[in-house]
């Protein structure tokens, strides 16, 4: 007999959809149609991330995680996206890739930030990732005579990675990623490039940058046999959705000023930093964009990758003159005035960075990027009780990110609360897909809370979940 958690899940994954008026989309049936409903694909999306997250290396940025949060609910108020509950996960691959997974779940790979030159190329991505999500086409796509079954095959994908032991049997390339999250179609596609578009639009980025990205990834792509634009292998460009994209944009009239802000090419230098090997070649490169490019973004976001480079080689002085520099001709930056405060935990000095630190906090209360590095800030200088205390707030604000509950346990570690270290450490282990070792923590942590019953009562029940959800995974078909 199957166990509790699956037949929740297939509970879940059974019901009413929204109607034709609400989601714009045809009905999906009820209770004996067998279709798949929004909270069953929330419920989907979020356990298929945990075990994903198991078998890939993310590139765990808080400066890119904070811009791609914030560029993505911008975004989406011009979407037809109504479920923003949004999960999302920057993986550490140098190719062009994103996919959009049933739940909200929104995959971007590093390569995003390298191979486009412009906000409005990434935002063309982006607009039609959250196409495919306002457009259900997940639910949309399974076989009107057996969803669950196509949604139990995805499961099963998972079950294999637990049975086995071996969660790189969840992952099989970007291709299957995407046909894992959703059965595209060229209709699918070709809807997505439509309904992104007006997204696009909307949001105010220029109208030619979808079919800009279109000739990129053909140009690029054509000869190639690696895989550095991947993008193409789920999303393929047929011709005529590039002609497409081409009338569309020609059918709105010019306007002289689009978006393209500052933070998308700040972002795409921490990319560039993070990934070159030849830092020397980096510089020279930044050095001759200052003195030649008359784009001031270009300009400005070279300065900046300038002073990230001279950070990484340990060459703090000039790292700080450059970084100063632009803080002055642009005052109420915050990538920028953060800068800083990274160049000071770079070259240990706790002291200025707590008080760079603080200081940032308290005119932008709750900002992601810097309670991070003050966090940093305060471990570096032997405060951990003060770390322990921004992190828990931040894991609160973000339940779901694993590289908070990380850190946590080790300011909790250090602090001497071991019972948090526990219980921080199974979050971790739950949103990365590693059960056993999530309940090993776990085990660890009833041990001391015998006098707190509340916590004890908390523990069990964290537990109880996890035993269900291991045993409804090895019973998928």
């Amino acid at each position: 007999m199957k166990k509790p958690l699956l037949f929740l899940l297939i509970y879940s994954f059974i019901g009413t959809s929204y109607s034709q008026s609400v989601d714009n989309i045809p009905s999906l049936g009820d209770a004996s149609s067998g279709s798949i409903s929004l909270s069953g694909e929330y419920q989907l999306g979020r356990l298929w991330l945990s075990l994903f997250r198991s078998s890939v290396d993310e590139y765990d940025d808080p400066i890119t995680k904070s811009y791609i949060q914030d560029f993505m609910y911008r975004l989406s108020e011009t979407s037809e996206v109504r479920d923003r509950r949004y999960e999302f996960v920057t993986i550490e691959d140098p190719s062009i890739n994103a996919f959009a997974a049933p739940g909200g779940i929104i995959g971007i790979n590093k390569g995003m930030f390298l191979k486009t030159d412009s906000e409005g190329e990434f935002a063309s991505v982006m607009a039609h990732e959250l196409a495919h999500l306002s457009q259900r086409h997940y639910a949309r796509s399974q076989n009107q005579s057996s969803p669950l079954a196509n949604a139990l095959i995805l499961l099963g994908s998972v079950a294999a990675a637990v049975a086995s032991s071996n969660p790189q049997a969840i992952y099989l390339g970007p291709a299957l990623i995407q046909q894992l999250s959703i059965n595209f179609t060229r209709s699918n596609e070709k809807e997505a490039d439509r309904i992104g578009f007006n997204n696009l639009v909307k949001a105010g980025f220029d109208p030619s940058s979808q079919s800009k990205m279109f000739q990129k990834l053909q140009k690029k792509y054509r000869g190639l046999n690696d895989e550095a634009y991947s993008y193409l292998m789920s999303h393929p460009l047929p011709k005529e959705r590039v002609t497409d994209a081409r009338i569309r944009e020609r059918s709105l009239p010019k306007k002289n000023i689009y978006k393209d802000s500052l933070e998308f090419y700040l972002v795409k230098s921490r990319a560039e930093v993070s990934e070159v090997k030849d830092l020397e070649a980096l510089k020279n490169q930044y050095k001759q964009n200052i003195s030649r490019s008359k784009n001031k973004n270009i300009i400005t976001s070279s300065s900046y990758g300038l002073s990230l480079a001279l950070k990484e080689q340990k060459q703090f002085s000039e790292a700080f003159e450059v970084a100063r520099q632009l803080v002055q001709k642009n005052p109420f930056n915050l990538i920028l005035q953060t800068n800083i405060l990274e160049i000071h935990l770079a070259s240990e000095n706790s002291f200025e960075a707590v008080s760079l630190g603080e200081n940032l906090l308290s005119i932008n209360t709750g900002n992601y990027a810097i309670s991070y590095y003050l966090a940093k800030a305060y471990l570096l200088n032997n405060e951990p009780t003060k770390a322990e205390k921004i992190l828990l707030k931040m894991s609160e604000d973000n339940p779901e990110d694993p590289s908070i509950w990380y850190i946590l346990a080790e300011a909790q570690g250090l602090s001497g609360n071991i019972l948090g270290l526990h219980r921080s450490r199974a979050e971790f282990f739950i949103l990365t897909g590693r059960y056993d070792a999530a309940v090993f923590q776990l085990r660890e942590a009833l041990k001391l809370s015998q006098n707190f019953f509340e916590i004890r009562e908390s523990i069990i029940s964290k537990l109880e979940d996890i035993f269900e959800t291991k045993r409804a995974l090895k019973n998928t078909p």
